[in-house]
């Protein structure tokens, strides 16, 4: 990958398990680590903030380049692929070096910090557009078989894949415009078709969810002032109901990283009002307020309650 993007990744605090992979520590493991709380996650879906890696397979590229998003795009070929198997071990043995220096932070809760050198949870989010790793189906199979989860997140700009790779524990598709013209103001896509192809994932959404095969998941990134117009609550509650997925998460932008240079700090709402525009969605899809973590200003919207959304995995 570009030698450039990939040192100020390193200087950000990115440790490279391959060519185009890496882990980075969140802010929630951190966090739940040093028991200053947790990743909304853990409140919605019962995972452990302190046993999740944040990685990438893609961190070389991404094909939108969405004026909400605080990291620096870049769209580097992919060249060598990375082998699957190894990306599992080495993010382990990343993960372990990641959080090896917690053990001396002054309020470290010592079980915590134990078991994070023990993860569980992989949370294939970090930056770039995993989907475009052929080999991402994989990757998630190998992981799964050591008993572990994934969460993956898509942009939705390859809907073959989606509807094709090992699904994940849960599969996340990003939302943040309410139509086309919007989409292609926010998202910036690099293909000209970059909105059809979100729509096919969202069809894609439907059918995973239909089969049964993965935990599916809608996210509204949202902006004061760009996207939580009352006029476009029912535009983004059609495309929801299109999706049909078993969570609706809605949370605001925050102002940070790169983005700062893009928008301003008023166009991060509060977690007040993304609740009351999240509700005013839910009244066109029927989608009601389950649960929310004020501090990621992050909501969860269900249908119905779902047997099971809270994870139980013991590793």
């Amino acid at each position: 990958m570009d030698a450039a993007y990939k040192r100020l990744l390193q200087k950000q605090g990115y440790k490279f398990i391959g060519e185009h992979s890496a882990c980075k520590t969140c802010l929630y493991t951190s966090k739940s680590i040093a028991s200053g709380g947790s990743c909304y996650k853990q409140r919605f879906y019962g995972i452990q903030s302190h046993r999740c890696i944040q990685m990438s397979v893609a961190v070389n590229f991404c094909d939108l380049d969405c004026i909400f998003c605080w990291r620096k795009r870049n769209n580097s070929p992919f060249g060598k692929l990375d082998n699957p198997k190894e990306l599992v071990d080495n993010a382990i043995e990343a993960q372990k070096a990641l959080v090896a220096g917690f053990g001396g932070h002054p309020n470290v809760n010592l079980k915590k910090w134990g078991e994070s050198r023990k993860p569980i949870h992989f949370a294939i989010s970090l930056n770039g557009e995993s989907t475009a790793y052929h080999r991402l189906g994989e990757f998630i199979r190998e992981v799964h078989k050591q008993g572990h989860t994934t969460f993956l997140v898509t942009n939705g700009q390859f809907p073959e894949a989606i509807a094709t790779i090992t699904p994940p524990t849960q599969l996340y598709v990003s939302l943040s415009a309410p139509n086309e013209k919007l989409f292609k103001q926010i998202g910036k896509p690099m293909h000209r078709d970059g909105w059809q192809r979100l729509m096919k994932s969202l069809d894609v959404l439907k059918i995973l969810r239909k089969q049964g095969k993965t935990r599916t998941t809608i996210r509204l990134t949202l902006m004061r002032g760009i996207t939580m117009l009352p006029e476009y609550a029912e535009k983004f509650a059609r495309l929801i109901k299109r999706a049909n997925p078993m969570f609706l998460e809605v949370k605001s932008y925050s102002w940070l990283g790169s983005s700062r240079e893009r928008l301003e700090k008023s166009n991060a709402a509060s977690y007040a009002e993304i609740k009351r525009f999240a509700e005013r969605i839910g009244r066109h899809c029927n989608y009601r307020f389950f649960d929310g973590q004020p501090e990621a200003k992050v909501v969860l919207m269900m249908q119905e309650e779902i047997p099971g959304r809270f994870l139980n995995i013991e590793n």
